[in-house]
């Protein structure tokens, strides 16, 4: 009876193996720099690395004021407006431009004109 026992708890745990290492491959090519379908977008690490902590991981808001939902495309028509908020700072926002390139702050623009 306990050898029975051992058999299924082994067969169990190579199922469990099995699930496990496939969802592995298919979780697997998230958030990589290649542009494919399923990827982040460019910005969404920059941002979730330097402005989710103010503005919310979805840009709802927070400390900081909502991004989300059309929010930033209001506040800023012109995306470079934006962007030089971003590098240069204003009011209780930080500069970012001693932190990140040229090319992180085009790309949190982008992305956060799209939350």
């Amino acid at each position: 009876m306990f050898k029975r026992v051992v058999d299924v708890v082994e067969v169990l745990a190579l199922a469990a193996a099995v699930v496990f290492a496939v969802c592995l491959f298919l979780v697997g090519g998230e958030g990589g720099e290649s542009g494919g379908a399923g990827e982040a977008a460019p910005g969404q690490a920059v941002f979730a690395d330097n402005c989710a902590s103010c503005h919310g991981a979805d840009g709802a808001g927070g400390i900081g004021p909502q991004l989300s939902d059309g929010a930033v495309v209001e506040a800023f028509p012109d995306a470079a407006d934006q962007a030089a908020v971003i590098a240069d700072g204003r009011n209780g926002m930080p500069a970012f431009a001693d932190r990140l390139t040229a090319d992180d702050i085009a790309a949190v623009t982008e992305y956060t004109r799209g939350l």
